[in-house]
């Protein structure tokens, strides 16, 4: 059986980023996919720039999307290519997103 973090969740951002159409009963950014970003992303890369880690908010569109040095968090309908997508598989403790030790889990 596939995991909702292997499968679900880099999808549901990358789509959520997209600027093409969506229905009604696609996935959008601030009903899908915001919350769990707030829950589980922002206190690091959410608004509090006290708490900001690696200047990356994730909470705005545009900066999830800047290219910083080749990397980029997030590219709308690419996920193989998306930093943030990246991060969350990643089986490499030092790169994981959330860390570890962070207490939270996707």
């Amino acid at each position: 059986m596939l995991s909702l973090k292997t499968n679900t969740l880099p999808l549901l951002i990358c789509t959520a980023f997209s600027h093409a159409s969506v229905a009604v009963d696609s996935v959008t950014f601030n009903r899908d996919v915001r919350p769990i970003l707030a829950d589980k992303c922002f206190h690091c890369h959410g608004p509090d720039s006290a708490t900001r880690e690696a200047d990356l908010r994730l909470d705005v569109e545009e900066s999830a999307k800047l290219d910083r040095d080749g990397q980029v968090a997030v590219r709308s309908g690419d996920s193989q290519h998306s930093e943030l997508v990246r991060r969350i598989m990643s089986p490499d403790s030092d790169l994981q997103m959330p860390p570890a030790d962070s207490g939270r889990v996707l």
